[in-house]
């Protein structure tokens, strides 16, 4: 049986069939998993004329969500077509962390799709106040389709924390990797394991210099994580040629890698004391996040 069983999709208010939809289609025929389809919009003209005139309020509003309410329903007969079960809802509210996530609530899926904001001159992602918030409150997998990627994914990769071994850094690792290894096996796409070691050495001299204390340092530490790497890459069966222990900080290493590795989709962990949090948040979290040239899947713990 499939680890989906319902994917809720984050539409376009604007009605277009982008990047997010059509890997939430895919998924969905691929996985047999119910597709929930969701447009949150509120027209702020329309709500500004109803405090002036509340006699045509109601009209208007009920006007603007019946085009939306169409559009959907005419995607999903298409999709039925394909043998995709569906439902939909249009929601009169502005595209918001606390709307989105009680509809998550109530919807209860196993991961959501969501478009990232695509800017082709920069060939790049960038991250929305919402999408933050998102990224730290959504208690499901949260994924954000990239233009860039394929829609069947090819390559994706898991990238871990292998700076501890302790319950917490484990099972967050188990839920990454899980995460990837359920998509790349409904996808046939090849897994790769990532971990990049922010040695001090590069938290101190961005060209990576090791000398002295600082090499020393390094030297030290370097085993101890090359081993809880390669613990992990072994106990979830991934090849060795699909193993990438990189040297340096995330937020420069991933995207470059990603980029390199021609990957789709790049699964991180979104939790506090995470990798996400620890190495990323703030402006290393915009970097990685903005540079990246792929999908973002987030894993909470």
């Amino acid at each position: 049986m499939s680890q989906y069983q319902r994917i809720l999709l984050i539409a376009d208010s604007a009605m277009r069939r982008t990047a997010a939809f059509e890997q939430a289609a895919w998924l969905a025929r691929r996985s047999g998993a119910e597709l929930h389809m969701a447009i949150f919009d509120r027209n702020a003209i329309i709500a500004a004329a109803g405090e002036i005139n509340s006699r045509g309020y109601a009209d208007a509003e009920s006007a603007w969500l019946q085009q939306r309410r169409r559009w959907l329903s005419d995607q999903a007969a298409e999709l039925a077509g394909l043998g995709i079960r569906t439902r939909f809802e249009v929601i009169w509210a502005k595209a918001a962390a606390k709307p989105i996530l009680d509809h998550v609530a109530e919807v209860a899926p196993d991961i959501v799709i969501k478009d990232g904001r695509y800017e082709s001159h920069l060939r790049r992602l960038l991250f929305t106040p919402l999408d933050w918030q998102l990224l730290r409150l959504c208690p499901v997998p949260l994924m954000f389709a990239s233009e860039l990627s394929h829609v069947v994914p090819k390559r994706i990769v898991a990238a871990v924390d292998a700076s501890y071994r302790t319950v917490e850094h484990d099972e967050l690792n188990h839920r990454i990797i899980k995460q990837a290894l359920s998509l790349s096996i409904q996808c046939d796409a090849e897994l790769h394991l990532v971990y990049s070691m922010a040695g001090p050495n590069s938290m101190i001299d961005a060209d990576g210099s090791r000398v002295g204390a600082i090499g020393e340092l390094y030297a030290s530490l370097l085993p101890t994580h090359q081993r809880n790497f390669e613990a992990l890459a072994k106990l979830h069966s991934v090849p060795e040629d699909r193993r990438h222990f990189l040297d340096g900080q995330p937020a420069k290493t991933l995207p470059r890698f990603v980029r390199a590795d021609h990957s789709d989709v790049l699964v991180l962990g979104s939790t506090r004391h995470s990798m996400l949090d620890r190495f990323l948040m703030g402006t290393n979290a915009e970097a990685i996040l903005d540079a990246a040239p792929c999908s973002i899947l987030a894993v909470k713990s």
